[in-house]
């Protein structure tokens, strides 16, 4: 059985509307997918940089701990000092 053209072009017509409908929903569902993984990275970047001064705070507020147990030793022992010269 022998189509015409026009029979063809008719019958692709008629299945390209009816996919149409499906590619629109792959396209929304992977644009989704790419807008999911773009939100992930940045969270990720945000949340590594978050991190990062957090250890840098971590790291002063020890190091300024550090400084004041130091002072206070220095002064006990000063006090202990001056207090065994009297």
């Amino acid at each position: 059985m022998s189509e015409t053209p026009e029979s063809i072009e008719r019958e692709m017509s008629e299945i390209r509307s009816r996919m149409s409908s499906d590619i629109n929903d792959l396209r929304k569902h992977l644009e989704s997918q790419i807008l999911a993984e773009q939100v992930k990275q940045t969270i990720k970047q945000r949340l590594s940089g978050v991190a990062g001064r957090g250890k840098a705070n971590l790291k002063a507020k020890q190091q300024d701990l550090v400084y004041s147990a130091k002072r206070s030793l220095h002064l006990a022992r000063r006090k202990i000092s001056d207090a065994r010269e009297e």
